[in-house]
């Protein structure tokens, strides 16, 4: 490569409702002179207006936001720009959801907690990587419809943890997590925690020995 070349940037999209997270992104973004920020959204459909609007490689997407949000968000992005590589940006970083994410498309998963050196890993490693295969889903399925908190619960309850440790681990009340359980229930037309088992086994949600 000769002294003149110059290496494309990867141009970079920040979605979170929080100015002062976006402003702190752009801090660690502008340390870096590969990366250069194209756009920034505030919530779910400024966020799907953004990306229709193309020139963007990686796409930062906090998937707790106004408006249309949680998987459902994530499943439009990627049906709009299949081939843009997206990492799942969140405070909320339980196991079952990120695998879900991962398994719907997205090119990574980083915690609003990270070293900034993690967050700009994130970026270039999915640029190294082709973009994940998606696996088959029907925008219809009642699972699909759970918030982000109640999938994770159902997850949970699928492998076997009690109201009781759930409540306790997610520091949420015994009641609050009961009444989560009960909405997860209907949506999915589940009448016990058996049949939530069949229904995430039958959707591959999970491992069937789970």
């Amino acid at each position: 490569m000769s002294a003149n070349t110059v290496s494309p940037q990867i141009r970079v999209a920040i979605a979170d409702d929080h100015p002062i997270v976006r402003a702190g992104v752009r801090g660690i973004f502008s340390s870096d002179r590969s990366i250069q920020v194209v756009g920034e959204a505030e919530d779910g459909q400024s966020a799907i207006t953004l990306i229709r609007k193309g020139g963007v490689d990686v796409l930062l997407l906090d998937l707790a936001m106004p408006g249309r949000a949680g998987l459902s968000l994530l499943r439009q992005v990627l049906d709009e720009a299949p081939e843009l590589r997206v990492i799942v940006f969140t405070a909320y970083d339980p196991v079952s959801h990120k695998e879900r994410a991962l398994a719907l498309g997205a090119s990574g998963y980083v915690a609003k907690d990270s070293r900034p050196a993690e967050i700009l890993d994130a970026i270039h490693q999915s640029m190294l990587r082709p973009v994940q295969k998606r696996v088959a889903s029907n925008e219809g399925e009642p699972h699909t419809q759970l918030s982000l908190r109640q999938y994770d619960i159902f997850i949970r309850l699928v492998r076997g943890e009690s109201v009781t440790d759930i409540a306790k681990d997610l520091h949420l009340s015994v009641k609050t997590v009961s009444t989560h359980k009960v909405t997860v229930q209907k949506r999915l037309g589940a009448q016990s925690v058996v049949d939530l088992v069949r229904y995430a086994v039958q959707h591959q949600l999970v491992n069937p020995d789970v």
